[in-house]
């Protein structure tokens, strides 16, 4: 709550959220989508210092920030609270009871980082070093961002101060403390045993437990936070108190009393660097509190959205923020793409020209272009109404059962929280509207226009149903251009009544982004939105080597028409082994989807290991001239990334398997 929302933010959980929660509302279930700022802990209070002013008026500042670009991005939440309210720290204080009385809770002297300089101690995100587990450097002490793992600030190595930059020194305080410790084995019961946890979740939290849960200190030397009760000058370690705040934003809606219902299920949808709280810690408390309270039914969690290879994050000051996107292009063109970008495996790195392709191939190729080409044809053949058809055919029939069966899969993949799968399947049904235009051609067959246009219209607002989670202003829009109120979900496959007026005034759905449209600055080749953190060398540095191979692109610019003549396909090692006499090569047999498998030389014996190789995917060059290389006829050429300093090297893939010749388009 020190900075305004990215996005890494919107990606990791609060879109996700606002579409499953949009979805389980249209299907008519008694759902409700809970946020809110977690405003306390020593991030908000370091930023506060920075900018001169108190916490308070820093988190008054971004909340009414934050409030205003989720809006915009309409995102439907049905409370958007904040952790500083006096509700909260009542909720707060009713749980430390709780613990208390169920003997959680106790009280031992510690050794902490002082800093003599500042005379005080140091609460975790005061302190940085190098991370003890996998040596990063800028570690923080509470987590280190490079391998996820929470910290305390005496495990880091050469630690410093945040605000002088002095060595701290230790010195002994007394803190409060929650006995994690005892609660083992129920957590790690609940974890192996949960079917509703991603598998990156499940994981990370299995490994984590299986290391031994310690007590955690939960006091913190602040006067920024939700007061400890009974330990005056402390206040409670932030991660204690925001994951209470779902507890008072659910109270503040009335419904309280769900938390202890059975048939409740709570859904949590966050980044992978808030799992060990969400999976581990937040359970716990839970399970401490007693009361029956119920404890989380999924868990989705989520990678990184990357750019260049780097993790989004404002407390690196690396971030396109959700203002930024909103005055680049309509949201809905952010919230599409993301989804069917979804980081569900592994880091997605954002780039422009995927974001432009997600658009023009997929938003307006396969939807807009079903929407008007349907509303063009009922407008020219049938004055805007919905035609009665006589006879359908058998193709008809296929056309109109598919939006039942898309309608059918979409809801199954969307409760099982595989947003991007469902997405792809709400494009697959438009695709299949285009097919059956272009098969049917009712401009050249005028005594099946009526029927064509009948599927055709229905096809059409099916997807303004499907789409309403994903691109709710888009899917309006089209119901609009229908002339229809608002859908649930279970009318899908209600067909459109004969004789019903559609609007005959509509404009295309989707603007094409074209390349003039892309926030790339030509000096240095800058990402519009994206910020660096200032004074970081390394920052200079990848801007000097961006601006560097800009000029070499400017020199050996090709036409677009010889770069089409470029054919790469998807390919899968079935073999590997070293050329004999040639350190730096192996011969490959690759698969591309062809009768027999190609033979490749590749340069990359440095970097792998032949076993290593098998069955992965690549992607090939297919049509380039065959080329001898050391006595073998190499048939193609594999695509791989390399690092500046050629130290590094890795294949260029695919984020899912494909069959093998599959083009690269």
């Amino acid at each position: 709550m020190n900075n305004e929302l990215h996005l890494g933010h919107f990606t990791g959980c609060i879109l996700p959220g606002d579409v499953y929660s949009r979805f389980l509302k249209l299907k008519g279930e008694d759902a409700i989508y809970v946020c809110g700022t977690d405003e306390y802990g020593t991030p908000t209070e370091v930023a506060a210092q920075k900018e001169g002013v108190t916490p308070q008026e820093l988190t008054d500042k971004y909340y009414a920030k934050q409030n205003e670009v989720l809006k915009k991005f309409n995102v439907q939440f049905d409370i958007y609270s904040r952790t500083t309210t006096l509700d909260h720290t009542k909720q707060v204080h009713e749980f430390y009871n709780a613990w208390k009385h169920n003997n959680f809770i106790y009280r031992k002297e510690i050794e902490q980082l002082y800093c003599k300089h500042c005379d005080r101690f140091l609460p975790d995100r005061y302190v940085e070093g190098i991370c003890p587990l996998c040596g990063a450097e800028g570690a923080r002490g509470d987590q280190c961002d490079t391998c996820g793992k929470p910290l305390d600030p005496t495990d880091l190595k050469n630690p410093y101060c945040i605000t002088c930059k002095n060595t701290p020194e230790l010195r002994k305080t007394e803190h409060v403390f929650f006995e994690l410790s005892k609660l083992e084995e129920q957590v790690l019961e609940w974890v192996e045993n949960h079917e509703g946890l991603f598998q990156n979740s499940k994981n990370f939290a299995l490994g984590f437990i299986k290391q031994g849960l310690n007590d955690k200190d939960m006091s913190r030397d602040l006067k920024w936070g939700v007061p400890i009760p009974d330990a005056p000058g402390q206040v409670f370690y932030v991660w204690f108190d925001a994951p209470i705040g779902y507890v008072t934003f659910t109270k503040q809606l009335g419904k309280l009393n769900w938390w202890q219902d059975k048939n409740t299920r709570l859904v949590h949808f966050i980044g992978k660097d808030n799992i060990p709280f969400h999976t581990i810690y937040f359970p716990a408390m839970l399970i401490a509190r007693g009361d029956d309270y119920i404890l989380p039914y999924k868990v989705a969690s989520y990678e990184y959205l990357t750019f260049k290879g780097s993790k989004l994050s404002k407390s690196k000051g690396h971030m396109i923020t959700l203002r930024e996107a909103a005055e680049l292009f309509p949201v809905d063109y952010w919230r599409y793409f993301i989804i069917s970008s979804l980081p569900e495996r592994a880091d997605t790195d954002f780039t422009w020209e995927g974001f432009q392709e997600r658009i023009n191939n997929e938003l307006n190729n396969d939807v807009g272009n079903l929407v008007q080409r349907a509303l063009s044809l009922a407008k020219k053949y049938v004055n805007s109404t919905v035609p009665k058809p006589v006879t359908l055919t058998d193709n008809d029939k296929i056309v109109l059962k598919q939006i039942e069966t898309s309608a059918q899969q979409v809801a199954e993949l969307i409760y099982d929280i595989k947003l991007k799968e469902a997405l792809q399947e709400v494009a697959k049904l438009a695709r299949i509207g285009n097919q059956y235009i272009q098969i049917e051609e009712p401009w050249k067959n005028q005594e099946r226009q009526k029927e064509i246009i009948f599927v055709s219209l229905n096809v059409v607002k099916a997807l303004s149903i499907l789409l309403e989670p994903f691109i709710p202003e888009t899917a309006k829009k089209i119901q609009d251009y229908l002339n229809l109120k608002p859908q649930m979900y279970d009318n899908i496959a209600d067909h459109l009544e004969p004789g019903h007026e559609l609007n005959k005034e509509f404009e295309p759905l989707i603007k094409k982004i074209e390349d003039k449209d892309l926030p790339i600055k030509n000096e240095g080749q800058q990402q519009q939105g994206v910020k660096e953190k200032p004074g970081d060398a390394n920052a200079k540095v990848k801007s000097a080597a961006v601006s560097t191979e800009v000029g070499k692109a400017a020199v050996a610019a090709v036409e677009y028409d010889d770069f089409a003549k470029l054919k790469f396909k998807v390919g899968t090692i079935k073999s590997a082994e070293r050329i004999e006499g040639a350190d730096k090569l192996f011969k490959l047999t690759v698969d591309v989807g062809e009768q027999n498998p190609r033979t490749l030389a590749a340069g990359i014996a440095e970097f792998y290991k032949p076993e290593e190789l098998v069955g992965k995917q690549v992607i090939v060059l297919a049509n380039l001239k065959p080329r001898t290389i050391r006595g073998i006829e190499s048939q193609g050429m594999l695509l791989a990334s390399e690092t500046e300093d050629g130290k590094r090297v890795k294949f260029v893939t695919v984020h899912e398997e494909m069959p093998p010749g599959s083009k690269i388009r």
